[in-house]
């Protein structure tokens, strides 16, 4: 089935980039689960309220494949007064850091924001790696698009956000674990792709921001991992014992769950 789905993002072509790796306080299962589901974004990444209220698809496949597919740019549903496509254009370009944000260009009558973002994207990562990426479509190039193998493997297969992520325990302390991080990026048709770069290594009290080729992620994988030990010593505090996990929004948790009670009952 992956194969099919990755035919059109040339899954195989693509090279290591950057490998972050990351102690994080938390069991393994739990740290991945923090990926899984985008209505956290609202409260945990900053202006996720206003531009990013998740407009988000999740999807399960058969027993060990699940994916969900999170908008970039497009308007909050929830809003009374929905933002117009030059403000959304203008958060869009806010990503980019404080100094261009004021820079932002007037978007021609008749375009999107998401569309016009995805072709300057395009235009933008087509001279840093001298190639041609205007075949992709809009969500290709912007989306957060992200498949999950069980029972610990993560492939965004798009263009702007080309990560790949690995939870392993530690072999020591369940409530330990590693995150590998990896950037791939198209391998160029006629040039040799650079050797694979010897991995940043994190502790957990050291920010994302300190591993060079993040960006402006940075701050947002720290936003995502910064509320991990207090999830660990809430588990440990619950009376009840389980998580309570929502239909729809945590259905992919729910799906690893079940797919890991499978493998203990044998």
């Amino acid at each position: 089935m992956l194969p099919e789905h990755f035919k059109d993002f040339r899954i195989e072509d693509r090279y290591i980039e950057t490998h972050v790796s990351k102690r994080l306080p938390a069991n393994w299962k739990a740290a991945e689960e923090a990926f899984m589901e985008a209505y956290h974004v609202k409260e945990t990444h900053a202006g996720g309220a206003d531009y990013s209220e998740p407009i988000t698809t999740y999807d399960v496949f058969g027993d060990n494949v699940n994916r969900f597919i999170h908008t970039v740019g497009a308007a909050n549903p929830r809003r009374a007064e929905p933002y117009t496509e030059q403000e959304l254009l203008e958060a869009l370009w806010g990503r980019r850091g404080p100094n261009d944000a004021d820079q932002c260009p007037q978007l021609p009558e008749g375009m999107t924001a998401r569309d016009f973002y995805a072709q300057f994207v395009q235009q933008q990562l087509g001279e840093l790696y001298d190639q041609d990426f205007s075949n992709y479509s809009t969500a290709q190039t912007l989306d957060s698009i992200e498949y999950f193998l069980f029972p610990n493997l993560f492939v965004f297969p798009g263009l702007s956000l080309p990560m790949v992520y690995r939870f392993r325990p530690d072999p020591n302390d369940p409530d330990y674990c590693t995150f590998d991080l990896f950037f791939l990026r198209p391998k160029h048709p006629e040039k040799e792709p650079p050797p694979p770069p010897e991995p940043i290594h994190l502790n957990i009290e050291d920010s994302y921001t300190a591993a060079k080729g993040l960006g402006w992620l940075g701050p947002v994988y720290d936003q995502d991992t910064d509320n991990m030990a207090a999830q660990t010593r809430g588990f440990k505090a619950c009376a009840r014992g389980a998580q309570t996990l929502g239909n729809y929004q945590e259905v992919r948790v729910r799906h690893v769950h079940k797919r890991v009670k499978d493998y203990l009952e044998g």
